[in-house]
């Protein structure tokens, strides 16, 4: 009698606990999170500040005057971006607005190359708003901007702007200002224009060692 009370008491807790369970599906286990999907949205006016010019590097300080960019209208990035989940031990991201266009630079560095490049990868599968992954030498319209993402060595460099960036000036001004000539991974897109991928881009050496 005490065993047949038993079993009923076990089919009893079995099918309680059936009802209670939810089914979770594998999109639910791969949807990202609420913070994750805060990040996918566009930097808006919440996530830029105010940024006193005095307090830039040195290096932002003068690509802004190199660039011819107001002082007055430097805006900083606040929102912590993808790449900022790798912890480098330098970064700087701000973006200039002007009449008919605006200009975002960021600058990752990090503790190794090693690191730095595993970023820039990490940062190819989740790239974007949309966080779309992307295999070296994809051709996509990623973005409607120009924009240009570049490793060397330790550094991983973001330019974004709404109108034609100009590849070759853009990596002659990294290069007079310290960064060298040369860069080990390139994806640049023109405005309206699909991707191009380089490696050991050097402009300067009329891209013998490139692979566009």
């Amino acid at each position: 009698m005490k065993l047949l009370f038993f079993l009923f008491f076990l089919l009893g807790v079995i099918a309680c606990s059936s009802k209670s369970e939810k089914v979770v599906t594998l999109d639910e286990l791969n949807a990202p999170s609420e913070k994750y999907q805060e990040e996918a949205n566009s930097i808006s006016q919440k996530q830029i500040e105010i940024y006193d010019y005095d307090s830039l590097s040195l290096f932002s300080k003068r690509l802004i005057d190199t660039l011819e960019i107001t002082k007055k209208s430097i805006r900083r990035i606040k929102t912590a971006l993808f790449p900022d989940r790798f912890n480098p031990i330098k970064s700087e991201k701000w973006v200039g607005v002007y009449k008919k266009d605006s200009f975002v630079y960021q600058h990752w560095k990090y503790s190794d190359s090693v690191v730095a490049e595993n970023t820039f990868y990490n940062y190819l599968d989740n790239f974007g708003a949309k966080k779309i992954a992307l295999k070296f030498g994809d051709k996509y319209r990623i973005s409607p901007n120009a924009f240009v993402l570049l490793l060397q060595d330790r550094s991983m460099i973001s330019v974004e702007s709404r109108i034609r960036i100009d590849l070759k000036r853009m990596t002659a001004i990294l290069d007079t200002m310290g960064f060298g000539s040369q860069w080990k991974l390139v994806l640049f897109q023109q405005q309206g224009k699909k991707s191009e991928w380089f490696e050991k881009l050097n402009l300067n050496k009329k891209n013998e060692s490139s692979k566009p």
